[in-house]
């Protein structure tokens, strides 16, 4: 009995070694084509989800705001007071608030109250204080005010003078200087003047016996009262 032959397997011709290398180059193509097809895909999905997620998405949050805590100081009663140091070599001067018109040494020709009548036209009732600094002396206002009554051509009893209104020790007190010379006194009623400011010149004009001073200070703005005793008691 004859036994079947198997069907003859053609052989494949041996490959030579460019055939080898041509192979290989084949199959690294096919790789990397398949690979460059794989990322481009990755690549499309990235760009569809980017384009499909909202922008405020794609924003960072915001921080949580966290209010902020108050700092508290209580100042404790027990600190010390400043010490203020003075590495000056000067210093400052307060003007007082109230002052003679004339040197505080001046001698007085006349005082206040009755009197006989020195001249024609002179009161009897002297209703102020004459001092006698010497023909030219500066007259300076007693205190900080306004100017409520002037007579610069000297048409009057008291010639060239003015008066002051004040406040003074909370009593409204008008203060006033006659007889100066003619030229010297340059303010005006509403004028302000401060304490110490020079007002004019002793002379002798108006119903005068020679050059002086002629002080009145009027409590209340009208009375007169004694000067040398209201300055007195109010300088100390």
């Amino acid at each position: 009995m004859t036994e079947p032959v198997a069907p003859a397997t053609p052989s494949l011709p041996a490959l030579n070694g460019r055939s080898v290398r041509n192979l290989r180059h084949v199959r690294t193509v096919r790789l990397l084509r398949r690979n460059v097809a794989v990322l481009a895909a990755a690549f499309g999905a990235l760009l569809v989800g980017a384009v499909a997620v909202p922008a405020y998405a794609q924003a960072t949050a915001p921080p949580v705001y966290v209010a902020p805590v108050l700092q508290q100081f209580a100042a404790s009663e027990s600190l010390p007071s400043p010490v203020v140091e003075r590495t000056d070599s000067y210093s400052v001067t307060v003007p007082p608030k109230l002052q003679w018109p004339v040197g505080a040494g001046t001698p007085i020709s006349d005082g206040f109250g009755p009197r006989v009548s020195p001249c024609s036209g002179c009161s009897s009732l002297h209703e102020g204080v004459d001092f006698d600094p010497g023909y030219g002396a500066t007259v300076h206002a007693i205190a900080a005010g306004v100017v409520v009554e002037t007579n610069s051509p000297g048409y009057a009893a008291l010639g060239v003078h003015v008066a002051i209104e004040h406040v003074i020790d909370g009593q409204t007190i008008v203060s006033a200087y006659g007889h100066m010379q003619t030229g010297s006194m340059h303010l005006k009623v509403g004028d302000i003047v401060l304490v110490g400011q020079p007002l004019g010149l002793v002379g002798s004009t108006g119903a005068s016996t020679g050059a002086h001073l002629h002080f009145e200070i009027r409590q209340g703005g009208t009375t007169p009262v004694d000067p040398i005793a209201w300055m007195r008691a109010h300088l100390g």
